[in-house]
């Protein structure tokens, strides 16, 4: 597999388990796709979340922010 994808998905695995961990472990993992996330009807592109701030926020802030943004 590629590197590039390969380190992309090692990002959205962890994203996702910061996720559950940070909303205290009330997510649940069937709400997760491979690149996106629904919650209460609304479909998350975590891939396109991820790209665009791995830069700036770690892992752990980015699945604190979507924690807060929508209220898990």
């Amino acid at each position: 597999m590629d590197e590039k994808i390969q380190t992309s998905l090692k990002l959205l695995q962890d994203l996702k388990f910061w996720i559950y961990k940070l909303s205290d472990y009330r997510v649940d993992f069937r709400n997760f796709g491979i690149l996106t996330f629904e919650v209460r009807g609304t479909v998350i592109n975590l891939d396109n979340i991820v790209r665009s701030k791995k830069n700036d926020y770690t892992i752990e802030e980015i699945a604190w922010s979507l924690v807060k943004e929508y209220h898990l």
